[in-house]
């Protein structure tokens, strides 16, 4: 039998720095309009509440790195057991516990698998509130200083150092949204819904 820590794989947060959202840019135009442009990749990383997020699934994370680690350390000690026992076991008594090793392998497996997936699920939904917030602090500052559109900078391929108003977003952000709470009930029956056995 291969190696239980081959078999269960750890947790990983690899999408949290991958925030894109589109540019919303100020600098009056031949009409007389005027527009402002909005870093959101750094409104959603640097502000406290988008470092609320990240601590709370950073705290979670390694809970639940600690659950996997229990359950290997289990796992490896059964197995150790029955390695020990192998010639003092009848050849059926040997494979019965065997397969109540491998067993527990395979709920290991669905284990990582779920925590994953909560752990996906519920940044995703942190996250699209902190949008949302922020999509009405950049609104709030565009009718406020009567602009006529607001982009992203990644939708601006050159701009004025007035036109950016991503100070003033952050600031904002920081009074009025310091922290967003992670929804994890939430998050864990969205993903028992989602799952093909239910």
């Amino acid at each position: 039998m291969k190696t239980i820590t081959k078999t269960l794989l750890a947790i990983s947060l690899s999408a949290m720095t991958a925030f894109s959202m589109p540019a919303m840019a100020a600098a009056p135009a031949a009409s007389g309009q005027t527009f402002g442009v909005v870093d959101m990749n750094q409104v959603l990383q640097s502000t406290d509440a988008a470092k609320s997020i990240f601590k709370q699934m950073d705290a979670r994370r390694k809970r639940y790195q600690a659950e996997i680690s229990k359950a290997e350390n289990s796992l490896r000690a059964s197995e150790e057991e029955l390695q020990k026992q192998k010639d003092t076991l009848s050849k059926s008594a040997f494979e019965d516990k065997q397969k109540a090793i491998e067993e527990k392998v395979i709920e290991g497996q669905k284990m990582v698998q779920n925590r994953r997936q909560i752990l996906d699920q519920a940044f995703s939904t942190a996250m699209n509130s902190l949008r949302h917030s922020a999509a009405q602090i950049v609104a709030h500052i565009a009718k406020e200083k009567h602009y006529s559109a607001v982009f992203t900078d990644q939708a601006v391929m050159m701009s004025m150092p007035d036109m950016d108003m991503t100070k003033d977003v952050i600031d904002q952000m920081n009074k009025k949204v310091k922290s967003i709470s992670v929804d994890w009930k939430k998050a864990s029956k969205d993903v028992d819904a989602m799952s093909p056995s239910r």
